[in-house]
């Protein structure tokens, strides 16, 4: 669990030796023309992973039903299973999450299965 700073995206820095760092950015955001929430992700280059969370807001949690796909390095594959909360007048998000690394032979993964 982490609760992030006057609204400021959270960082998660996933590590796999030899391989590249894989960087995972969760950012807030409330937008009124959208109807529910919203996960809008884009890999940008050097392994940086941004999901930006549009209107995550309530003290009742939203979040991933089951783990979402963050990527893969290598012969791993990572993913994310997340709930955030917003609690009164705040911008503070709280993120109930657990990361978890799966090798893509254990899940049956291959090029074709994305």
């Amino acid at each position: 669990m982490v609760t992030n700073f006057t609204g400021l995206p959270l960082e998660f820095l996933l590590e796999n030796d030899p391989q590249p760092s894989l960087k995972v950015i969760l950012e807030f955001a409330d937008d009124p023309t959208v109807d529910d929430v919203s996960v809008v992700s884009t890999l940008h280059d050097g392994g940086e992973l941004h999901l930006r969370l549009v209107n995550f807001d309530t003290a009742e949690g939203r979040g991933s039903s089951r783990p979402v796909l963050l990527g893969g390095h290598g012969e791993d594959l990572y993913f994310m299973h997340f709930r955030v909360f917003l609690f009164g007048r705040t911008t503070d998000r709280t993120v109930h999450y657990t990361l978890y690394k799966v090798a893509k032979a254990d899940v049956g993964w291959s090029e074709a299965s994305r």
